[in-house]
């Protein structure tokens, strides 16, 4: 009777390790399935879009499986935090603000800041250039709270004028009304936005500035730190970024007319 006992004992003991293997080979990534053509979901509610390649990409390098977890953005750090999720690839700006809560691995991408300008705005100030947009007083900026580009406008601007909003949509709201006139945005949402409301924006695609964005992981994670590091340096010699221009410079063109995969590669990639 024993001898069963310490058998079953040890079948079960074999299923429990098995188990806890199995959900430790699975990658949770986190990110906010909500701005095509980065993070998004296909016509069957699958996710897609360029995020979501990087990851399966980054889950083939480290030969585990990958688990996409859809979150919203302004909570992605906490859940991170909170080991709900074991990475961030989903468009995040590498800040010192965030750095104090997350490690950031080298970045990945640079993505373009551009301006959606109110177009009464833009119109009455013949606004050209970015140094036009920075250089007259009391330009109204508008962002969601804790949006990286508004530190831009404070430490830019002339006595620019700050407001903080909820989330995207409000600020793009903002904008459209004329409550607020310029929202400094990446290059893909600003074009979208744009194009969806052609009336009353325009964008104005002279960046000011290139935002580094990153992978993010739990404090202390030095090991997955390094091999994302490892993953990222190999990203163009081992094929990933083609991989990436192959699926999606299709759907960049379409949002920015003559774009592809390199507007997000600039000071990433040596190019001739």
């Amino acid at each position: 009777m024993k001898k069963i006992f310490l058998i079953l004992l040890m079948i079960f003991a074999v299923g429990t390790l098995a188990a806890c293997n199995s959900e430790d080979d699975v990658l949770r990534v986190g990110m906010d399935l909500s701005y095509p053509p980065f993070e998004t979901v296909d016509d069957e509610g699958n996710p897609t879009g360029i995020s979501v390649t990087l990851a399966e990409e980054f889950g083939k390098f480290l030969g585990r499986e990958v688990e996409i977890v859809d979150l919203p953005f302004g909570t992605l750090i906490t859940e991170l935090n909170a080991n709900t999720i074991d990475v961030i690839i989903g468009s995040m700006s590498i800040t010192e603000e965030r750095a104090l809560s997350v490690d950031f691995s080298d970045p990945y991408f640079n993505f373009p800041l551009v301006s959606l300008v109110n177009k009464e705005f833009y119109d009455d100030n013949e606004v050209e250039t970015k140094e036009d947009i920075l250089t007259i007083e009391g330009v109204r900026f508008v962002g969601p709270k804790t949006f990286a580009p508004l530190d831009i406008a404070r430490d830019l601007a002339n006595n620019p004028v700050i407001r903080e909003v909820d989330d995207v949509n409000a600020a793009v709201l903002e904008v459209v009304s004329g409550t607020s006139d310029v929202f400094l945005m990446s290059i893909s949402n600003a074009a979208g936005h744009h194009l969806a409301n052609p009336d009353t924006t325009e964008i104005l695609l002279d960046p000011v500035a290139l935002s580094p964005i990153g992978m993010a992981f739990r404090k202390g994670n030095e090991d997955l730190v390094e091999k994302a590091n490892e993953f990222i340096a190999g990203l163009e010699s081992e094929g990933v970024y083609d991989i990436l221009r192959n699926l999606y410079n299709d759907d960049i063109a379409a949002n920015i007319p003559g774009e592809t995969l390199n507007v997000y590669l600039q000071e990433i990639i040596d190019e001739e």
